[in-house]
């Protein structure tokens, strides 16, 4: 199958194209400096004739990073949402795989989200912008099958973490954000100071097994547009990551929170039956040996890992 990817540069797509090559096939991931997805060309001749497009490409960061971005975030992954799917009718692809985000769910729970709950009450303030730029994707999804006959399925991953993330420091999501601080405080001799006081729940996913769902995805035959929450199904606080992450790195310094001002949502935790029972597909890999494979390749990488933005 040819499959079209967008965002094939970024940290999934890193993982996902040697994925979907070793499961056979044929990738074609355009850069942004080669083909710029927030103004493509109106010749599209060189994406050839794909069978699926994934679209992965976006603007993102962690919490400090959204609420500083809120204009560019808006901006460039509304333009993005928008080009994936002309560009897609225009091809004639008959299914696209949207990549979106568990801040799409409302901000407030008491509960486990399903799939039904989005669109179903605000989303926090602290994600307002990039959340509301994925729950458009679905909308996006839903207008274009009504018009266009384009099939699609559209995935809600939870917090990523692995090899290859961001880990600068006003871009890196939670767990690289604390790879790097416990790692740095490990060389420094220091104490690690973190952002709320940590009891936010939050459930966290290991790269790989995102792409391995994508694959699935790619796969899979679908008439309409079908919602996955892509997910391990179980939370952790941020407390309780702190401490893993402090054993595996060998810190044995003190941890000063900042208080629960910067907490941000209080839980965020998906069910995952529908990835489970329709897509075949789970989340193997346990939090423990993600993070120890994460600092595995970051260790001897740290310098360049720190600065890429």
């Amino acid at each position: 199958m040819k499959i079209l990817m967008f965002g094939g540069g970024g940290f999934l797509g890193h993982c996902l194209v040697p994925m979907l090559e070793e499961a056979g096939h044929h990738v074609i991931a355009p850069r942004s400096k080669v083909f710029d997805l927030t103004c493509p060309p109106a010749d599209l001749t060189m994406l050839g004739k794909p069978d699926v497009v994934v679209h992965a490409a976006a603007v993102y960061g962690g919490m400090p990073f959204d609420m500083e971005n809120q204009a560019e975030i808006f901006s460039q992954n509304m333009k993005m949402n928008v080009h994936a799917l002309e560009i897609a009718a225009a091809l004639g692809v008959k299914r696209i795989v949207t990549v979106g985000s568990a801040c799409a769910y409302p901000g407030e729970a008491n509960k486990d989200f399903t799939e039904a709950d989005l669109f179903t009450g605000p989303l926090h303030p602290t994600v307002e912008c990039h959340g509301f730029t994925k729950l458009a994707m679905i909308v996006g999804n839903r207008s274009y099958f009504s018009s266009h006959g384009l099939s699609g399925i559209h995935l809600l991953p939870a917090n990523l973490y692995g090899p290859g993330d961001v880990f600068q420091e006003r871009r890196a999501h939670v767990v690289a954000a604390l790879v790097k601080k416990f790692t740095d405080s490990v060389v420094s001799g220091s104490d690690v100071h973190l952002l709320g006081d940590g009891s936010p729940i939050r459930e966290f996913m290991y790269i790989d097994d995102l792409a391995l769902a994508i694959v699935r995805a790619c796969e899979v035959e679908i008439v309409g547009v079908e919602l996955f929450n892509v997910g391990t199904g179980s939370g952790t606080s941020i407390r309780e990551l702190a401490s893993i992450l402090a054993e595996l790195t060998g810190f044995d310094g003190a941890i000063h929170w900042a208080g629960s001002a910067s907490n941000g949502a209080m839980r965020k935790v998906m069910r995952v039956d529908r990835m489970r029972n329709l897509l075949g597909v789970d989340a193997p890999t346990s939090l423990r040996e993600g993070l120890a494979r994460t600092l595995k390749w970051y260790l001897p990488n740290k310098a360049v890992a720190d600065a890429r933005s």
